[in-house]
């Protein structure tokens, strides 16, 4: 007698091999891979009546628990960890502006719009718009994150269009649960007034995201002091696995947002426990662990959003119109992003440029945040609960599923409309877009030179002092240091003179010397911070010192990345650093040196 598998197990594992053959195929097609991924899981589902195998099935495996609690959690983790906290700390006035009143306010945009268009004649057609306008006003971390790894943009601009991306849901989904119970009361006939509604609302955002905030603190403390007693790399990476999971299933118990409790507890491991706690083998092993879940999560979730968007589609009239509606309210609701972060800007020694501000209107991806808050409503309309909100005991029934029916379809259009467009046209798009502002690309040829030549010149100085080391261990002979040592000295001189020429070009030298600057500011701050420690100044003089340092320092990399943007290329990367890189990187082959080939004996 042989084990059943389980139902889903199939359709998971067709999911997962037709990704990776998909991930596979993209080498040969310019596509970013989780839109390739979308567009696959589109055909899949609009040819899978006729060919999918009768034990696949892909329809109904993206539920909103399997979003939020097992796909969610470790794609927010490897977000947060991989972030630097003083590269959110520079930019966090226009981050915070888009995260609570740019969601606000888009959330007001969509809802007006849709109601005008939409449901103007529709009793609480306003209201409608509003819940509406809560599932998309955010933008997506997973589809956001998965994208800007691919477009090479600037530092910062991907650090403002992820940190935005990564604490704008807690807003949103605290808005999206506010608005949903009170269009569940009204519906069912409570009369409910405007000011207790905002007051609990607000009550109701402040809580949730400080247990979120607070949740995710202690959790991550607690894991970076487990890493700090654990030596062994399988336990140190175990423990990033369970914090992931663990601080957004304690964040939603305690009723607060897990999804700030998982990007805190991220921050706080990836700025302290990885770097302080953590083994070397460990770290190298996380990254790689980490590096390799995203993927398949990534590749199973958006091959099932592309399935499930086709399945929505009737392609008629009245879903064009629909569909035209909310695509047109959803970008003109993201423009607040320019007059945000004009009010950012004042002020701000580092402002956020016109160029860049298109670039975060047009790179705000919705994705599987407003998939998982519809299937949500679609529970609620399909079961209608009893529960108590104000104060009032509101009861569901069959008048609320017949009324919330025709609308709830109607959302799931508009959305899923929205959430197509945004993955496959603005997905696409983004990267011209980019190279046309002359925001992305490749560096300037002379600076690609340069760093391959500087790349060489460290990775053979780091093989020397290694030879050298074995050497002075009894390790390896004095011959066979020098026949290794050889190869890696030869490099070393080339490519010092190399480093010398490319140094006189304008780009190379500005970049050096800003990167030099830099530096020496770091320098600076970590000395006066062992100065504070050790009680050799105040820390009164050192807060004001470093407030400068730190001023100083966000203005250096700004510079930086100014330098770079200037000397942007569309020419091919890749062919460069080839045709630049040469193979004495290699160590000398062990036939080489011995001179006579290795021979393996075989046993019978």
């Amino acid at each position: 007698m042989s084990a059943i598998p389980p139902s889903w197990f199939q359709s998971i594992l067709g999911a997962l091999i037709l990704a990776l053959l998909v991930a596979i195929a993209i080498r040969w097609v310019k596509l970013p891979y989780t839109i390739a991924l979308v567009i696959v899981g589109l055909f899949v589902g609009w040819l899978g009546e006729y060919w999918m195998p009768e034990d696949i099935e892909l329809t109904g495996l993206l539920t909103a628990e399997t979003i939020f609690f097992l796909l969610l959690p470790p794609l927010l983790f490897e977000g947060a960890s991989a972030m630097h906290i003083q590269k959110l700390k520079q930019n966090w006035r226009p981050i915070t502006l888009l995260a609570i009143p740019g969601v606000l306010l888009n959330t007001a945009i969509i809802g007006f719009i849709c109601w005008k268009l939409v449901w103007a004649d529709v009793e609480n057609g306003f209201l409608y718009g509003l819940l509406l306008g809560s599932i998309l006003a955010a933008t997506d971390p997973v589809s956001v994150l998965a994208l800007v790894k691919t477009l090479g943009a600037p530092k910062r601009l991907s650090v403002l269009i992820e940190g935005e991306s990564l604490f704008n849901d807690g807003t949103a989904i605290v808005l999206f649960n506010i608005i949903l119970m009170t269009t569940l009361a009204v519906v069912s006939g409570v009369d409910l007034e405007l000011m207790s509604i905002f007051s609990a609302g607000l009550s109701e955002f402040i809580i949730v995201v400080f247990v979120g905030a607070i949740a995710g603190l202690l959790c991550g403390l607690l894991a970076n002091w487990l890493l700090h007693q654990s030596e062994d790399h399988l336990v140190e990476i175990a423990i990033t696995l369970a914090l992931a999971f663990g601080a957004f299933l304690l964040a939603e118990m305690l009723h607060g947002s897990g999804v700030i409790s998982v990007v805190v507890a991220g921050l706080l491991v990836g700025n302290h426990g990885v770097k302080e706690g953590m083994t070397p083998t460990a770290r190298i092993g996380m990254h790689h662990f980490w590096e390799v879940l995203a993927f398949l999560v990534n590749s199973v979730l958006f091959l099932l959003i592309g399935y499930e968007l086709q399945a929505v589609f009737a392609w008629d009239a009245h879903v064009f119109h629909l569909a035209a509606v909310g695509i047109g309210a959803a970008l003109v609701a993201r423009l607040v992003v320019f007059p945000l972060t004009m009010l950012a800007n004042i002020k701000n020694p580092n402002p956020v440029s016109s160029r860049w501000q298109v670039a975060m209107w047009w790179g705000g991806l919705r994705g599987s945040i407003p998939l998982a808050l519809l299937l949500l409503i679609s529970h609620f309309v399909n079961h209608p609960p009893e529960f108590s909100y104000l104060g009032e005991t509101i009861s569901g029934g069959e008048g609320m599923t017949a009324t919330l029916s025709p609308i709830y379809d109607d959302m799931l259009i508009i959305a899923f409309s929205v959430v197509l467009f945004s993955l496959v046209i603005q997905g696409l798009t983004i990267r011209p877009l980019l190279q046309r502002l002359g925001i992305s690309g490749s560096p300037a040829e002379a600076e690609l030179r340069y760093e391959v030549a500087l790349a060489e010149v460290i990775g053979s100085r780091a093989a020397l002092r290694r030879l050298s080391v074995l050497n002075t261990q009894g390790l390896i002979s004095d011959n066979d240091q020098s026949t290794l040592a050889e190869p890696y000295r030869t490099r070393v001189k080339e490519s010092e003179a190399k480093i010398v020429e490319l140094s006189e070009e304008n780009i190379v030298h500005c970049a050096r010397v800003e990167r030099a600057r830099r530096d020496l500011i770091a320098s600076q701050i970590q000395a006066l911070l062992d100065a504070e420690r050790s009680g050799t100044i105040s820390s009164v003089v050192a807060n004001e010192v470093l407030h400068k340092l730190d001023k100083a320092l966000g203005e250096s990399e700004y510079k930086q990345e100014e330098i770079q943007e200037s000397a942007r290329t569309e020419d091919n990367m890749d062919s460069i650093v080839e045709e630049e890189l040469t193979e004495t990187l290699i160590p000398e082959s062990t036939e080489s040196i011995v001179g006579t080939p290795v021979k393996v004996s075989e046993e019978e």
